[in-house]
C-alpha cells in the first residue's frame, strides 16, 4: 500500500497497529478500501484541513518542514482519538483536527465507508476476482478474457458484486474528504 502515489511508508506501531500518513483523498479512499476488504481492520482517519497542512506550499523551508511534522501530528492524534474509546473491526471512524468530536463532515465520512464496508462483506470469491481486474484498469471485455468468462457473465459477476454502489460510494468518500480538508 505504501507504493500509492501519496501514501507514505507504513509505520508498524504495535501488534495490530500500523499508520500512514496520506495526503490525498483519493489514496485515502484505495488504502480504507483495501483494509475494509481484508475486513480485520478498525480505522481511524484523522483529517487536517489545508490552513494547517503546509503541503501544497512549493518551497522547502524550514518553517514549512516544522509545520508539516506538526500537521501530521496532528492528524495523527486526530486518527487515534476517532478510534477511541472502542474500535471493532470492519469499522472507519473520521475525526477532522480543530472540530468537535461530533462533527457532521466526519460522520458522514464514516457513514459512506460503512456502506461501502457492507458492499464488501457480501461478494463472493468471484466478486472479488472480476471487481478486482476492473479496478486494476481492465476494462470488462478485458478482465473477461482474463477470465476466461463471456462479457456477459463479467457484466453479471460485477452488477452481483455491487461495483456501482462501490464506485459510487468510493467517489462520494474522495469528495467528503476533499471538502474536509479545505479550511
Amino acid at each position: 500500500m505504501s507504493t500509492l502515489e501519496g501514501a507514505g511508508e507504513f509505520e508498524i506501531i504495535g501488534v495490530e497497529e500500523i499508520r500512514a500518513h496520506i495526503s490525498s483523498a483519493v489514496t485515502t479512499c484505495d488504502v480504507v478500501m483495501a483494509l475494509l476488504a481484508a475486513g480485520d481492520w478498525a480505522i481511524g482517519i484523522g483529517i487536517v484541513p489545508r490552513a494547517e497542512n503546509p503541503l501544497s506550499d512549493v518551497a522547502a523551508t524550514p518553517k514549512a518542514a516544522a509545520k508539516l511534522e506538526a500537521a501530521k501530528e496532528s492528524a495523527k492524534k486526530s486518527a487515534s482519538a476517532a478510534l477511541r474509546p472502542t474500535a471493532k473491526s470492519g469499522t472507519v471512524k473520521v475525526r477532522i483536527a480543530g472540530t468537535k468530536r461530533d462533527d457532521p463532515r466526519a460522520f458522514n465520512i464514516s457513514a459512506a465507508f460503512t456502506l461501502m464496508g457492507q458492499v464488501l462483506s457480501k461478494r463472493t470469491q468471484e466478486g472479488r476476482e472480476a471487481t478486482s481486474l476492473v479496478r486494476s484498469g481492465l476494462n470488462q471485455n478485458e478482465a473477461a478474457e482474463e477470465l476466461g468468462i463471456s462479457k456477459q457473465a463479467m457484466s453479471q459477476r460485477l452488477q452481483a458484486a455491487g461495483w456501482q454502489a462501490e464506485t459510487a460510494g468510493w467517489q462520494l468518500a474522495v469528495n467528503l474528504i476533499e471538502e474536509a480538508g479545505r479550511p
